[in-house]
């Protein structure tokens, strides 16, 4: 071969899948020439990256976020269940009081979500357990793929243990709501049968895995439309319904001269007597917060790859979150005060759950409880979807076959279900979501994440505080959970 023609060979450009030109065939092995060009590197070097192509073809271009867009999201994270929860503890805590925790953990939650906004920005990573180890290591990237595992769980749980109680108070609502004086009596008496609840479990286990099956979650994305409606349809039919449900308070319970029949307005030292209900009612506001593991996605369609793009990307993840949590926090205080004033004496866990005042039908909240199930429905999968991942990453290497999925979604569903049977106490699931993870994954880590990744010491006096702010957190959650765990244990 004449010089030339090898300086020629030499300064081909060939890709692993180009195919090679015929006067170099000879050259090769027989795998080689069957496509296989692990064995003779030399002969080839690959094509420069057109940056072009892979955003079309390896890396489909990310949606842009807008602050109104993004600020929805989160706050779809934020509400649930959790918003109607708060009457049983404005009696305790004092309705001007909680009122005054709710706007506090507010702030402290647009606090905590730009801590690990700003550690997403500092080491330009979009996913919550890639950016923890990066920052943190892999073996803290294995304990927050175990606490999202517990909290998906405990919040699939959570859903299905309230699915049946609620499609059955919709049952009552319509059908017996004068024939029985409570739904514990109608539980009893009729809904409760095992030949209602176990036909009623099976089918909404098989529908919930079967939605569990879908690869792609972007497919459940009307569900978060199913969630707010639900959420906001339920709050507007108790603002407007309040003020008649306190008039009928008045008349049939309220005595001038008995003050426990008087509403709790200021007195915050109940919150501190014996069950110490201040540290399940601030779980509680935890809980109904959490939305930091589905942050990274949403701050990524802010993120930019240059210069001062990237801070211009945090400044619009400001606002967003300010937006987001100004229209939480509005949200959760007109429930916790609507909810309140609807009984304050007696109030239901869920005021979802509460009766008709004059023993008559309400058709519109009879719907409203309709619709909490149907968004419950929805929502399990998208629980299940998170504790998927987190599997996969943990101990699957991110992947998981067909079969072994299959296997999994309904063990999983199946397993959720039995221990909502059997363990339906809806209070104190959110105690111990709030206490013992919520506090993890949405103070402590993040607030550590920023620390480490901006490289000041943790003795600086802004790291410092920051610390001990989520220690104290902690501290608080921790607490409730191991009072859920006394009350469940002496009964």
């Amino acid at each position: 071969m004449s010089d030339s023609k090898k300086k020629d060979n030499q300064e081909v450009s060939l890709h692993p899948f180009q195919p090679l030109p015929p006067d170099m065939h000879p050259d090769l092995s027989e795998s080689s020439r069957n496509g296989d060009l692990s064995t003779e590197p030399k002969l080839y070097k690959n094509l420069k990256r057109d940056s072009s192509i892979v955003e079309q073809i390896g890396q489909p271009k990310k949606e842009k976020s807008t602050i109104l867009t993004a600020g929805l999201m989160m706050t779809n994270a934020c509400l649930g269940t959790t918003i109607f929860t708060f009457a049983l503890k404005a009696k305790t805590f004092g309705l001007v009081w909680l009122l005054v925790a709710t706007v506090v953990v507010g702030i402290i939650n647009y606090w905590s979500i730009m801590c690990g906004a700003k550690a997403s920005s500092k080491c330009d990573q979009d996913n919550y357990s890639e950016i923890t180890e990066k920052v943190l290591g892999r073996k803290a990237r294995v304990i927050l793929n175990c606490i999202l595992i517990i909290y998906s769980y405990a919040c699939m749980m959570c859903f299905l243990a309230l699915i049946f109680p609620i499609f059955g108070r919709f049952i009552q609502s319509i059908a017996y709501n004068n024939e029985y004086e409570t739904y514990t009596e109608f539980a009893e008496k009729k809904w409760g049968k095992l030949f209602i609840k176990i036909p009623f479990y099976i089918g909404a286990v098989l529908a919930i895995s079967l939605m569990c099956l879908i690869d792609d979650i972007n497919k459940l994305n009307f569900s978060s439309y199913i969630s707010v409606g639900a959420n906001l349809y339920t709050l507007l039919v108790v603002a407007i319904q309040c003020h008649g449900y306190y008039k009928h308070f008045k008349k049939t319970k309220y005595k001038e001269d008995d003050e426990s029949t008087h509403p709790n307005y200021t007195h915050l030292e109940n919150a501190f007597k014996k069950d110490l209900d201040f540290f399940k009612g601030m779980a509680n506001l935890f809980c109904a917060y959490a939305c930091h593991p589905n942050i990274f996605p949403i701050y990524a369609g802010f993120k930019e790859r240059k210069g001062d793009d990237r801070k211009e990307g945090l400044k619009k993840m400001s606002i967003s979150t300010i937006f987001s949590t100004i229209l939480t926090t509005a949200l959760h205080i007109i429930s916790i005060v609507c909810s309140f004033l609807t009984d304050p004496i007696t109030p239901e866990d869920l005021i979802i759950y509460r009766k008709s005042k004059d023993n008559g039908k309400d058709i519109f909240m009879a719907i409203a409880k309709f619709s909490i199930f149907v968004s419950l429905m929805f929502t399990v999968p998208i629980f299940y979807f998170t504790l998927r991942l987190s599997v996969a990453n943990s101990f699957m290497n991110g992947k998981i076959t067909p079969k072994f999925n299959r296997i999994f979604t309904f063990c999983s569903i199946i397993g959720c279900t039995i221990v909502a049977i059997v363990y339906d106490k809806i209070l104190n699931y959110l105690s111990y979501i709030g206490g013992f993870i919520s506090v993890f994954i949405c103070y402590l880590i993040p607030v550590l994440l920023y620390i480490k990744s901006y490289g000041n010491p943790i003795t600086y006096w802004k790291n410092l505080i920051q610390f001990i702010l989520a220690i104290i957190l902690c501290a608080i959650g921790i607490t409730a959970g191991i009072l859920t765990i006394i009350d469940d244990v002496t009964g």
